[in-house]
């Protein structure tokens, strides 16, 4: 026992014997849940993993952050004792912070504590099976943005392809005219210059004509008789 006060003041021992008289009322009330009863190793949990849990469930319950509380909460953890983990003390403990809430806050997170020794990681199984959803949700997510964009790729595709149509028979009307143009343009202009060809050769024939159809007397006489 000498031990046991050696460097300890009277009262922390007063304190000591109130906590220990409230976690006795409270359990004859049936303040704790029976998942108190289990023990906890602390050494085969990870503690790295469990810290933000922590963090973020005080201060969801509270409203607001509160470091103290939290230090106070992993301290309590993290402090080694012959006896081990006491969660009805860490309960009782608690409560002069959150209150009420410090009973809900130490039943999940004991509840935590005893998943976490059983796996081999040393992490609850309760976030083991919210990371594999987070995983899916961002697989199913990343999946919808390739879908998406495969699907905006073939709508572009299509657009292109219609629009090449809808050009390709406006370029096709628009050069047949051009070259109905200028064939017409061309075959009026051998007509013009095929026309007065055959003026010219009309005229010749004609005078021809003329020439044999006059009468010997109308000729001109030879100037040498």
């Amino acid at each position: 026992m000498s031990g046991f006060f050696r460097g300890t003041s009277t009262d922390q021992v007063k304190h000591v014997n109130a906590e220990q008289k409230l976690i006795k009322e409270l359990q004859k009330k049936g303040k704790f849940p029976p998942h108190f009863a289990k023990k906890v190793d602390i050494s085969k949990v990870s503690m790295e993993v469990l810290k933000p849990w922590i963090a973020k469930r005080i201060t969801e319950m509270l409203g607001f952050e509160d470091e103290v509380v939290v230090d106070l909460c992993i301290a309590h953890l993290e402090e080694k004792s012959e006896k081990g983990l006491d969660p009805k003390l860490l309960q009782v403990t608690m409560t002069g912070f959150m209150a009420q809430k410090a009973a809900p806050f130490c039943s999940e997170l004991w509840a935590h504590l005893l998943s976490a020794q059983e796996s081999e990681v040393g992490v609850p199984q309760d976030f083991i099976e919210q990371k594999k959803e987070e995983l899916r949700q961002k697989k199913e997510e990343a999946e919808r943005m390739q879908e998406e964009l495969r699907r905006r790729k073939q709508d572009l595709e299509r657009a292109q392809q219609a629009n090449s149509k809808a050009t390709a028979p406006e370029t096709s009307r628009n050069g047949g005219r051009d070259d109905g143009g200028r064939r017409r343009s061309r075959s009026r202009s051998r007509g013009r210059r095929g026309g007065g060809g055959g003026d010219r050769d009309r005229d010749r024939r004609s005078g021809r004509g003329r020439s044999r159809s006059l009468s010997p007397e109308a000729r001109p006489r030879d100037r040498r008789r």
